[in-house]
């Protein structure tokens, strides 16, 4: 078969623009792994973007100038799978788009999922939990706070698709965390940014690992001013009084923390400010 110069050059360009595109998929950071003792925890990452100061509320023109002076901050929108010894667990399921390949990319399948757990109904944390019309983890068990499944008729609607494999559960506190839902994984009850709204904390041989969900939106303000919330928060007083317990717990128990919103790795120490008083700094993990 012959071409002409002009759609062999087509053909080349193409190709071209494909395999740039293909390397520069391969060079972002989807996924990030550390371990707790016995257990494996990883990011997997869906979107890592800059965003707009417009979504905090109440955060002066100088927090703004000194935490984000060209008005942007890093954020993400990510899962967490949890491997240990018994279990394979992912916290929330994205929006669906990146976290299977990333799951895949592990030398996991869909299938290998033995429980989902919630932290809350936003569609970024629970858009993945459908595909193709059904359950896109058929061998899973969910959990999720049942004020949460009470509050979203959203996340009701997806999870029908999981029939009796849903657990409504109540969450513990940080002072009284209450019983492991699987082994190595205590659900906290973190209620604001929705009204069932729940983290988890992972453990296994004396270390810790607390994954806050949607504590924080922007990092690059809400760990130093942990009183400013987001427009997305259901009740912002509400959040904000818990990101502040939240941050505190994990600070001064030392507890590495990893979020859905917090930028590659997603994972971090809490550390107190003392540039900042009453504030927190984050230090990302070693990548």
């Amino acid at each position: 078969m012959k071409y002409s110069a002009i759609t062999l050059c087509f053909i080349m360009s193409s190709l071209l623009v494909l395999l740039l595109a293909s390397r520069a998929r391969a060079s972002q950071p989807d996924i990030f792994t550390v371990k707790v003792g016995d257990i494996e925890v990883s990011m997997l990452s869906e979107v890592q973007r800059d965003g707009s100061p417009d979504i905090l509320i109440g955060a002066s023109k100088a927090d703004i100038e000194k935490f984000m002076p060209d008005r942007s901050y890093k954020s993400a929108v990510a899962a967490y799978l949890i491997k240990s010894p018994e279990d394979v667990v992912l916290v929330d399921t994205g929006f669906g788009r990146e976290i299977e390949r990333n799951i895949k990319s592990l030398g996991l399948q869909s299938s290998d999922i033995r429980a989902l757990l919630i932290t809350h109904s936003h569609g970024d944390h629970i858009g993945g939990l459908l595909k193709d019309g059904g359950a896109a983890y058929p061998g899973a068990k969910v959990f999720i706070s049942k004020l949460e499944y009470d509050w979203s008729a959203q996340v009701r609607e997806s999870l029908a698709k999981y029939g009796d494999s849903v657990e409504l559960i109540t969450p513990g506190t940080l002072d009284a965390p209450g019983p492991e839902i699987i082994k190595g994984v205590t659900p906290i009850a973190a209620y604001g940014h929705t009204p069932g709204h729940t983290i988890f904390l992972v453990e296994s041989k004396g270390e810790k690992l607390m994954i806050w969900g949607d504590l924080t939106h922007v990092m690059a303000i809400q760990a130093p001013r942990p009183g400013i919330s987001v427009t997305y928060d259901s009740d912002p007083d509400q959040a904000a009084s818990v990101r502040k317990s939240v941050l505190k717990f994990v600070s001064d128990n030392k507890i590495p923390v990893a979020g859905m919103h917090i930028a590659y790795p997603g994972i971090g120490d809490i550390l107190p400010d003392p540039d900042n008083l009453g504030g927190y700094k984050f230090i990302p993990s070693a990548k």
